[in-house]
């Protein structure tokens, strides 16, 4: 009787042992899968960012000209960037949004800026997006 009390024994601290371990991988996993929603690497544009400084003055041609007329230029010109960018402008159809694409003439790196902007009487919408790819 009591070699069977001790086997019953044994066995229960190996079952809550087992038992345990399961439950501190649950609270690890929990509290991996938690924190994982805390970080987030998304890195908003601004109008300060080092990426676009070299395609600033246009922007800012395009944004002061849309603030007087009320709609975005159909074409830029005359407006001076870092030598060496060549910049193509373009508008979309329905003319909320505009974009700009350089090239700079010492590597194959070309970079795309857009920004979108939708006015309506209930609400507003901005939206900008920067990708930078080899040609």
């Amino acid at each position: 009787m009591k070699e069977r009390f001790l086997n019953v024994l044994k066995w229960f601290f190996i079952i809550m042992g087992v038992l345990f371990l399961m439950q501190m991988l649950l609270i690890a996993g929990a509290f991996i899968g938690l924190s994982s929603f805390a970080k987030t690497d998304i890195n908003t544009i601004g109008s300060k960012s080092p990426k676009i400084k070299d395609i600033q003055p246009i922007i800012n041609y395009v944004e002061e000209y849309q603030l007087k007329n009320g709609k975005y230029p159909e074409k830029v010109e005359n407006v001076k960037v870092k030598k060496g960018l060549n910049y193509k402008y373009e508008i979309s159809k329905n003319a909320n949004c505009y974009t700009i694409t350089t090239k700079k003439e010492k590597d194959n790196m070309q970079s795309q800026y857009q920004h979108c902007k939708v006015s309506s009487e209930n609400s507003n919408s901005s939206s900008e997006s920067y990708v930078e790819f080899n040609n």
